[in-house]
């Protein structure tokens, strides 16, 4: 350019501009640098997984992780002996041996801790808020349910933590007033001598009157080779103990898994269990559990035909009955919709069973209130769980009492107009201070 004045004007717009970028660049610089420390919404994360395909979905169609499903990975009574254990599908996994054992254990132990959650919530925290100025707890019992057993609300004081489940002892809380105690009698294995008496299966009677371990006469059904070592001398269906120490060992000592499968069974026909719930209880596929359930069907053919008719009724009728009479409506039995049919099925199977089973508790309730040999030796009976039912008096009368107890409940019917049982009802009456030691 020749005009200098115009050059020099030119080169201080270029001065400024070049300034002007620069802060342009610096402002673009610092939004970069605060885009890249923001936090993101979304990332993108790598796990490394252990090779195991979920079996189990929620309804958005992502892996479940609920207790029943690491009960499944973990399996059962991992904290035991060896011999008792029953590892999950985790242990191959991590091939067996120690890795595998601790990997479930790790599991059990996660699945644990849902269940100290769940005590304090639905067991610990009712009883403290529900009791009242004297220290009592009283809840409310609803007689309108579908078996007709007894159901509890406010608190749900049949819902109270199994024995054998009760390791903090909550039951040791339920205690009698003073100078009083409890006795806690139940009746032993009421469903399954039930399911004898109406299918008039001949093993199950017979098995009940030989007395024992029911269950283990059961594995000897089962499983011919447990039935061959008895025979030989090998092992023992039951022993007293007042006789000292057996020269061989019990069945359940030798064939522990085989026992409690047959014991499972036991309870899960009466229940209608399915073979895909039993697979899911015992970590085995479902053709071993299928062909477990035919070894139980083989030596008890009665119980089958008595279902097959039962759902047949259920299916033409719309209802079935317990032992006192007591109607069952189940119109979806013929429904078209398969969930439905299946579950009114199962209902079919299971209620002359329970229903039956409320129906005696039901009238030991009702001869118990009614003795006038406990009234006078100062008892009432204070609540019903199921099978068992407890009483609260003098510590002074308890022998007594408890003669008294068991003479009403295993004769609850003497004075209706049915028949006798085929089978004998057992009854097992304990007593102590506390519900937790009477058990």
């Amino acid at each position: 350019l020749s005009d200098e004045g115009t050059k020099d004007v030119l080169i201080i717009r270029l001065i400024e501009n070049s300034k002007l970028i620069e802060e342009i660049s610096e402002k673009q610089n610092l939004h970069e640098l605060k885009e890249i420390n923001k936090p993101k919404k979304w990332r993108d994360i790598h796990i490394n997984s252990l090779g195991l395909k979920p079996d189990t979905f929620s309804p958005a169609g992502t892996p479940q992780v609920s207790a029943t499903v690491l009960k499944k990975l973990a399996g059962n009574n991992l904290f035991g002996d060896d011999k008792d254990a029953v590892y999950g599908s985790v242990y191959e996994v991590f091939q067996g041996g120690k890795k595998g054992k601790e990997a479930c254990q790790a599991i059990g132990a996660l699945a644990n801790i849902g269940q100290i959650e769940s005590t304090i919530t639905n067991f610990l925290v009712p009883l403290q808020a529900l009791v009242d100025k004297n220290k009592r707890i009283h809840c409310s019992l609803n007689l309108n349910t579908e078996t007709g057993r007894l159901s509890s609300r406010k608190p749900n004081l049949q819902n109270q933590p199994a024995l054998e489940k009760d390791q903090y002892r909550i039951r040791d809380a339920f205690i009698a007033e003073k100078n009083n105690t409890l006795i806690v009698a139940d009746y032993g294995q009421l469903e399954l001598r039930l399911l004898a008496h109406i299918t008039e299966c001949q093993s199950m009677l017979q098995a009940f009157r030989d007395g024992g371990c029911f269950h283990s006469r059961t594995a000897v059904g089962m499983y011919p080779y447990i039935k061959d070592a008895v025979d030989r001398g090998e092992c023992l269906l039951e022993w007293d103990y007042s006789k000292g120490q057996p020269n061989v060992p019990l069945v359940k000592d030798v064939y522990g898994s085989e026992r409690r499968k047959a014991k499972t069974l036991n309870f899960s026909i009466a229940y209608g269990k399915t073979v895909h719930g039993l697979a899911l209880d015992w970590g085995i596929s479902t053709e071993e559990a299928t062909k477990t359930l035919e070894s139980w069907y083989r030596d008890r053919p009665e119980v089958r035909d008595w279902q097959e008719k039962t759902r047949q009724q259920a299916k033409k009728l719309g209802f079935v009955r317990t032992i006192m009479g007591r109607y069952r409506l189940l119109p979806d039995a013929s429904s078209s919709n398969k969930r439905a049919v299946g579950h009114a099925l199962r209902a079919a199977i299971n209620t002359p069973i329970q229903g039956s089973a409320a129906d005696i508790v039901m009238m030991a309730m009702i001869k118990l209130y009614k003795s006038q040999t406990l009234k006078l030796l100062g008892w009432k009976l204070l609540l019903q769980i199921h099978d068992e039912v407890i009483l609260e008096g003098p510590k002074e009368t308890r022998d007594a009492a408890m003669v008294e107890v068991r003479q009403c409940m295993e004769n609850p019917y003497d004075n209706y107009a049915l028949s006798k049982l085929s089978v004998f009802l057992d009854v097992d009456a304990k007593s102590a201070d506390s519900w937790y030691k009477a058990k």
